[in-house]
Formats: structure tokens, C-alpha cells, sequence
């Protein structure tokens, strides 16, 4: 085997909320059969895998993964024309996601700049459906490129066989598929997307790719602690989806409370409202942990915090929020 395995790797290096114990076994793959290897080496321990990104929507648990991480550094950008307004780009999924969003926006191509500033790498974002600024990854996916661990083959898959929901995506259900290149279609014509509050004030005549990445930074870094520092995942919980009876019983007793039109005709709720203004659990602090003093949906920890600290801290936020508004609320990251 060309593949160099490691042992015992503390995974709390890996992840940007810097807490979770070892792998049992750790592996870097930059190729396509380096892949295959890896997941081969897998079946042969009798073993379960997990491929591991960026690790910025991680959760480890304390006492590790009793398994392969397989961590996907596979790398390439390919621009191919595909008519007089669009391009298509082809993207490795080890490749760093904003790195690519700099790029494309100083060659002036539209659709992904309001996802600016998000950290991770490209292969995480149609699992998780990554999504901001009033656009979600899915709105610019053409088809993503995976290698089926079951029939063992390359499979491409359309936008539509990838069953893009709120932050939901096929890649959470079928662990068989392993993101090795993604294909977003981009626009050589402007297509600002400025319906999202904080972006309504910026002007859609003067604005390029490169103006609207800047205000997005500019946003982002006001409301989320730089990754690089503190232990932190950005935004832990998900915006709860509701029924119209449940929203409208919401907004009478809360009528400032921002509420979207979501599919199927159900309601998106502001959870960043319910823990500031109605629960008032901006900086709530207990220990290591606690709620961000300038943005209540993303979730701080700072050593010695560990993995369970951060699990008994969600768990207290979620019945604070419910005994206030009866809604049950899920975390956004992935844990393992």
C-alpha cells in the first residue's frame, strides 16, 4: 500500500472547535485511488470511515473515532465555457471553499459571492447544503462527482439526484457516496442577490462580485469570532423550520420576530432572534462554553472546554429555547 496511515491522531487539531480525542487511524488522500485505498484499508480493519474536510462543522467525541478519518485533500479547478453567459467550474473537494470564491470573484463571475467568508472545504458544502446571504450552494450546483464505496465506481450525480433541502442534502443519508469534485455553474452576466437584510442597502447598479464579497466579509467578521483563535464551529444551531399554525402563534406573542417562507409551504424562523430577544442568550456563558456576545447562533469554547462540556451547554440552550417557544431545535454540526 502507497498510503501512509497514521495512528492515533488527536482530531481536537483537525476541527475548528478544537476539542475530541484521537483517531484510531488517520489518512491523507490527494488522488481519486488514494481514495479508494484508504476505504479499501477500511473494509480490511473491519472498520468504519469518515471523510473529514475542513473539520469546521465537527463535533468529536472525547473518547475519539474508533475508525479510518480519511482526510480529503483532493485538489483542481477546471473553467469550461458553456455558452455566451455561463461557466462552469469544476472544483476538487479538498479545496479550500473561500479560497475558490476569491478566485472566481476577481475574474467578475457571479453566484457564489454571497457565500463569502464561509470556512470549510468545497466537498463539505453540498452535504451540509451550506447556505447565506439569502443563496444556498444548491442554487449554484450543477452536479456533484462522487466515488460510490458500494459499486465501487465514479458516479456523477445531478442537483436534482442530490435532494437539496435546508441545509439537507442526499450525502446525509447515503454514506456510500464520497464527494470528489463539485460543478457549479457561474455567471459571466450580473447577478447580484441582495434580498437579504443586512445586504438591502447596498446598491444593485454599482455592485460587481468583488463589492458584494467585501460586504459579506465585512458582515461576517462582525458577527463571527475568527475560527483561527477561539474554538468555535460558526452558526452551531439550525434555523427551525415550522408550520404556518405553529409561526402564527409565534408572531402573536412575538410579533418582531423574522420569519421566511420556506418549501412545502412551511416557515423558517430566526433562531439568532428567539436566543437574543426572546430568551436573551446572547453571551450566556457557562464554564469554557458559551452563546457569542455578537451573534447568539454561534457557539464559543475555549480550553479547557471539552466535547461534553459543549453537548451538556446545547442541551440547556435547546429547553430554554422549547420552554419559551415550544420549538425543538437541532444543532447544525455533524457529530462523530
Amino acid at each position: 500500500m502507497s498510503l501512509t496511515v497514521l495512528e492515533h491522531v488527536s482530531l481536537a487539531d483537525w476541527v475548528s472547535l478544537k476539542t475530541g480525542g484521537p483517531a484510531h487511524y488517520f489518512i491523507e488522500v490527494t488522488t481519486i485511488e488514494a481514495l479508494q485505498e484508504a476505504v479499501a484499508f477500511s473494509n480490511e480493519k473491519q472498520l468504519p470511515f469518515y471523510v473529514l474536510g475542513g473539520g469546521t462543522n465537527m463535533l468529536v467525541s472525547d473518547a475519539g473515532y474508533e475508525g479510518v478519518i480519511i482526510k480529503m485533500n483532493i485538489s483542481g479547478r477546471a473553467y469550461n465555457k458553456v455558452n455566451d453567459t455561463s461557466v462552469a467550474l469544476v472544483v476538487g473537494a479538498g479545496e479550500s471553499f473561500d479560497a475558490v470564491i476569491e478566485e472566481v470573484t476577481s475574474q467578475s463571475l457571479w453566484g457564489l459571492e454571497n457565500l463569502s467568508h464561509i470556512p470549510g472545504t468545497v466537498g463539505a458544502t453540498p452535504v451540509q447544503n451550506v447556505g447565506a446571504y439569502g443563496v444556498e450552494v444548491s442554487d449554484i450546483i450543477s452536479h456533484v462527482t462522487v466515488y460510490d464505496v458500494a459499486s465501487k465506481k465514479i458516479v456523477e450525480l445531478t442537483k436534482d439526484e442530490c435532494l437539496f433541502s435546508y441545509r439537507h442534502s442526499l450525502f446525509k443519508e447515503n454514506k456510500n457516496y464520497i464527494i470528489i469534485s463539485v460543478t457549479f455553474i457561474l455567471s459571466l452576466v450580473p447577478t447580484p442577490k441582495l434580498s437579504y437584510a443586512d445586504l438591502q442597502s447596498l446598491t444593485k447598479e454599482e455592485q460587481t462580485p468583488q463589492r458584494i464579497r467585501e460586504a459579506v466579509i465585512t458582515i461576517r467578521s462582525a458577527k463571527f469570532p475568527d475560527w483561527n483563535v477561539v474554538g468555535t464551529a460558526g452558526s452551531f444551531f439550525k434555523n427551525p423550520i415550522i408550520s404556518p399554525a405553529q409561526a402564527k402563534e409565534l408572531i402573536a406573542k412575538y410579533p418582531d420576530i423574522p420569519t421566511y417562507m420556506s418549501e412545502g409551504g412551511l416557515v423558517k424562523v430566526s433562531l439568532g432572534y428567539i436566543l437574543d430577544k426572546i430568551c436573551g442568550l446572547k453571551g450566556f456563558t457557562i464554564g469554557c462554553v458559551r452563546l457569542y456576545e455578537k451573534q447568539a447562533l454561534v457557539l464559543v469554547a475555549t480550553k479547557p472546554s471539552n466535547t461534553n462540556d459543549i453537548k451538556n451547554f446545547k442541551k440547556i440552550i435547546s429547553e430554554k429555547v422549547f420552554e419559551k417557544t415550544f420549538i425543538q431545535i437541532e444543532q447544525e454540526v455533524t457529530e462523530i
